[in-house]
């Protein structure tokens, strides 16, 4: 086995030496090159052509639906969609149902 000596910086001195150097204060005297005002980043509309929140009851499934509704009453959005809506009213009506099929509610499974 061979021992070689290290060059260079150790330990804490070897930490110090590759720190980042200080950043620099900036003089009391520093003004930016643009002075101008900055406009807000987001404008909200909050008057009275702003969509309307509104909640309904579905008949059909009988769930709470949120809208929003412009102006001139049309939906903007709605929670749950008409699909979801759709899809809930076709599985209620299909759970509730008798079963149909051909005999099926006659026979005994019993052995």
């Amino acid at each position: 086995m061979e021992i070689r000596s290290v060059q260079g910086p150790q330990g804490l001195d070897a930490l110090g030496a590759t720190a980042a150097p200080q950043p620099q204060p900036i003089p009391a005297s520093f003004t930016p090159a643009s002075s101008a005002k900055l406009e807000p980043a987001v404008k909200i509309d909050i008057g009275a052509e702003a969509d309307q929140p509104r909640f309904i009851r579905d008949t059909e499934t009988k769930s709470i639906v949120f809208q929003v509704v412009d102006s001139s009453g049309q939906v903007v959005d709605q929670l749950p969609s008409e699909s979801a809506l759709r899809n809930r009213a076709y599985a209620s009506s299909t759970a509730s149902a008798p079963d149909t099929r051909s005999g099926s509610a006659a026979i005994s499974r019993v052995a």
